[in-house]
This record gives C-alpha cells, structure tokens and sequence, in this order.
C-alpha cells in the first residue's frame, strides 16, 4: 500500500501557550484545543484550511526533566532538534510574513535556493520551520 498524504507531526511543547500563539499568531494558522486527551493532559491541534498538520501537548515533568539534561539548539548550532530536523511550509505574501513575524517578536532569517526564496525561524521547542516562497517574491 503506498503512502497517499501527509498527515501531522507531533510536538512535547515547553510551554503550551508559547508554542500555540507562535503558531497562530506569529504562522497565522488556526488552532482547536484536542479533545480526548487524558486527565490533566493539555493539547491542540494546528489547521491548514481543513488539514490537521501540527499536533501539540504541555510535556509531563519527567519528560521536561529529560530535556533539560540536552544542550540547547543554540549550544548545537541547530543540530539538536531530535529525530526532526525542520519542517517546511509553502507560503505566499512574503511581505506581509516578514510583518507578522516580527510583530510577534520572532527572530528569522532568510535566503534565495535555487528554487525558491526561504523564511527560516525557530519555534518556542526550538523545531526550525521555513517558510518557502515562490522565487517571483524574493523582490519584494
């Protein structure tokens, strides 16, 4: 059976309000609180129009006591995210972006690939996330 679609990937947020206003306010996507969870276990859910793409829970204490033995990304250059190394979205209105984002006090960087013009930025877990745009963009 083959793979037909992307589904979500799942984050053990630091702090569950940082990382859903990066999301929602800084990303500009729509975010549901997740039903169903365990007793005392907060979560949301990340839309894409109707498509589910980020699922989010607060770590347990133990959990956030094990990742306060790693070394930050910073520490590691980057290299540190776990088994996820970055996610990518496409995205248009560049200008309007770079607004937002450094309306929500995020700190990003950008270059031109040979195929397109990249946003890059950490979010609040330290996940790096690009923002690719179409390559007609970089200009403006």
């Amino acid at each position: 059976m083959p793979i037909t679609s992307w589904d979500h990937y799942t984050i053990r947020a630091n702090d569950l309000d940082a990382t859903w206003r990066f999301y929602e306010k800084a990303l500009g996507l729509r975010i549901e609180e997740r039903q169903g969870l365990p007793p005392g276990v907060r979560g949301a859910i990340v839309y894409l129009g109707d498509a589910q793409i980020v699922h989010m829970f607060q770590a347990s204490d133990e959990m956030q006591a094990r990742f306060a033995r790693l070394p930050s990304h910073e520490e590691t250059e980057g290299w540190n995210t776990g088994r996820l190394h970055h996610v990518e979205f496409w995205a248009t209105g560049l200008k309007q972006m770079r607004d937002q984002l450094s309306s929500n006090g995020v700190v990003f960087t950008e270059r031109t690939l040979a195929d397109k013009y990249q946003v890059g930025m950490y979010d609040p877990d330290g996940i790096q996330v690009n923002l690719n745009f179409p390559l007609s963009e970089a200009a403006s």
